[in-house]
């Protein structure tokens, strides 16, 4: 009786916890009225606007509510029943004969049963309140990876643009050169190959620019014609925290262990429930009949209505199937058990893959910052005296080395948004934010 009454003021104070949620949710609607996407996009923005509209996050913050509605179904006692029965012969006794009768009858399972039902209960609750938290997770590592290809796409496009009005400058002077016979047929027609390549290169941008927006609108359940202004750039700061921490941060937060604890908590749990079920049930019924009056004149109790009290108790005779009951929970137990530790040794992995490729795009981003672009720059100042030169100049070469300059940006642009991304991925693994590993100077 004492775990049923805690068991309710838990599900109450749950009730109550799930309540001030959705408060907070609708106050957060109002406020995201106001809210401008067209102009600029911020990434906590974004964040604010898909906790309140994913459909993701909604069908699991019900699919929670739907277990703590469960509650109570599964440590209430069972409904009781109502029976009547009509005497089609009526049977004749000495106070007069019996028309009809009436009864209730109530079960009640083995004292601890319905506690073990509510225990294996409120584990789920909190299986699918952690599933709910990994879809908030789950939705925000998306909209983070959208952010960082939109703001690579956006950086190349200005790239690209760039590249082209420099590319531009060279074709007229190049034009100009072979009309005195100072430069080649080929040297004409292989700068407007590049521009042409450059205009190709920018239609593809912009196409893919329109597929990563709708994969934010779709995030964010909002209108396909919503207009999306260009993202606010994330500064670039290396994350310093080693892998051996990583792994023992993985193994403490991860929301996919806690959940796969929560499942073998839930099976041992099963476990007790499985050994009460297999207890007898006891069942405890009221009747009265219906009498009516005896012809007989002069008898005691004329017409009085019998009452009957009846106890009965389920006997548990079947031990094989009794036992299969129990057997069959120890094994779902030590499956999840199994089950856990593979998740563990796939986390494990799964850290070292995104960890190397983390470092790898680092690698890259000192690589093209610090010694390819700055060299690049250096040939690329032979084009910006070209036309203070009346000398022929080679443009194969000027425009080889135009090439060069534009391919190391877009790579290093690349390398940035690689690494960003697999830091988010490095997020969703630990379950929680790695800024703290790393200030804008990359250092502790």
């Amino acid at each position: 009786m004492i775990k049923n009454i805690f068991i309710y003021i838990f599900f109450f104070l749950f009730l109550f916890s799930v309540s001030g949620i959705v408060i907070s949710k609708s106050v957060d609607l109002e406020e995201l009225k106001d809210l401008e996407l067209s102009d600029h996009l911020e990434l906590p923005t974004l964040i604010k606007i898909a906790f309140v509209h994913n459909s993701k996050i909604k069908a699991a913050y019900r699919e929670w509510q739907a277990t703590i509605e469960k509650l109570p179904q599964m440590t209430s006692l069972p409904d009781p029943m109502i029976m009547y029965g009509y005497f089609i012969s009526r049977v004749e006794t000495r106070v007069g004969p019996q028309l009809q009768r009436f009864g209730v009858s109530q079960s009640f399972p083995y004292p601890g049963t319905l506690n073990a039902a509510g225990e294996v209960q409120l584990k789920q609750i909190k299986i699918h309140q952690k599933k709910y938290e990994q879809a908030v997770r789950d939705v925000i590592v998306d909209i983070k990876l959208s952010y960082h290809e939109l703001l690579y796409i956006d950086r190349a496009i200005e790239i690209v643009n760039h590249n082209q009005e420099i590319l531009g400058h060279i074709i007229k002077l190049t034009k100009t050169y072979y009309a005195k016979d100072e430069a080649t047929l080929s040297d004409l027609l292989k700068s407007e190959s590049q521009q042409a390549q450059l205009s190709y290169d920018l239609i593809l941008l912009y196409e893919l620019r329109e597929v990563e927006q709708a994969n934010i609108r779709a995030l964010l359940n909002i209108q396909p014609d919503t207009q999306l202004g260009k993202p606010v750039p994330i500064p670039y700061s290396p994350l310093q925290t080693p892998l051996e921490k990583l792994d023992k941060i993985a193994l403490l937060k991860s929301q996919e262990i806690q959940v796969a604890d929560l499942i073998s908590q839930k099976a041992e749990k099963s476990i007790q429930l499985a050994k009460k079920k297999n207890n007898p049930m006891i069942k405890l019924e009221l009747m009265t009949i219906d009498t009516g009056k005896s012809p007989m004149p002069d008898v005691m109790d004329n017409g009085k209505n019998p009452w009957l009290v009846s106890l009965g108790i389920s006997v548990p005779i079947w031990s094989k199937k009794n036992k299969s009951q129990i057997n069959e929970a120890r094994l779902n137990y030590q499956k999840t058990l199994d089950n856990r530790e593979s998740m563990k040794a796939g986390i494990l992995a799964n850290i070292r893959k995104v960890y190397f490729r983390m470092e790898n795009a680092r690698r890259l981003v000192e690589l093209y910052e610090n010694t390819m672009i700055p060299q690049a720059e250096k040939a690329i100042e032979i084009t910006e005296t070209w036309n203070q030169d009346s000398t022929p100049k080679n443009i194969s070469g000027i425009l080889e080395t135009q090439s060069v300059w534009l391919n190391f940006n877009l790579a290093h642009a690349r390398a940035i948004a690689d690494y960003q991304q697999a830091l988010v991925k490095l997020e969703k693994l630990t379950d929680g934010s790695l800024s703290e590993g790393k200030t804008e100077n990359g250092k502790n």
